[in-house]
């Protein structure tokens, strides 16, 4: 099994808040019409995903995706705020919902490399993973030298590129 370890601002959105210029409460109520699972979403989040991902970055993630059969695990910071089944629904509005397989466990204070390790450690299936985040983490580096994509508030084709040569090449 092939991992994506994803972290979602930096990667797929930018520091933009294009949400802010939509009216989110009937972005939800619509979506809620469609689907009444989105009623347990905060609104700042859908539009978030809805608005401010950016379409290249999501694209270049779906393309990975299909390309390497890779599956994300969501490592970001939004996994302590939203349930799985919620991020499924977030990603879902970028059609990218079939690809979220897990979230990293985000207890007994370890820093985000021992998360992911911790996951690696309890998932001998996986035979391929690779790390994505905007952030330096130095023990990125130290500890997963040959995994790791950093961003620079996006995921690019440059990204792309190295991502899927982890992926496909170890």
């Amino acid at each position: 099994m092939k991992i994506i370890f994803l972290d979602i601002d930096g990667v797929l959105q930018p520091g933009t808040q294009d949400r802010f210029k939509h009216d989110l409460d009937s972005l939800k109520n619509d979506l809620v019409q469609k689907n009444p699972a989105y009623e347990s979403l905060n609104q700042y989040d859908i539009g978030a995903t809805y608005y401010d991902w950016d379409k290249t970055a999501v694209s270049l993630m779906i393309k990975l995706c299909e390309t390497t059969g890779a599956q994300f695990v969501i490592s970001s910071d939004w996994r302590l705020y939203s349930a799985l089944p919620e991020l499924r629904l977030l990603f879902a509005l970028q059609n990218m919902e079939q690809y979220v397989l897990d979230v990293i466990s985000s207890g007994n204070n370890l820093s985000r490399h021992e998360e992911i390790q911790s996951y690696l450690d309890s998932h001998d299936n996986i035979t391929q993973f690779v790390i994505i985040d905007d952030r330096y983490i130095r023990e990125f580096e130290e500890n997963f030298p040959l995994n790791f994509v950093q961003t620079s508030w996006l995921f690019t084709e440059e990204n792309y590129e190295k991502a899927i040569q982890i992926l496909e090449n170890g």
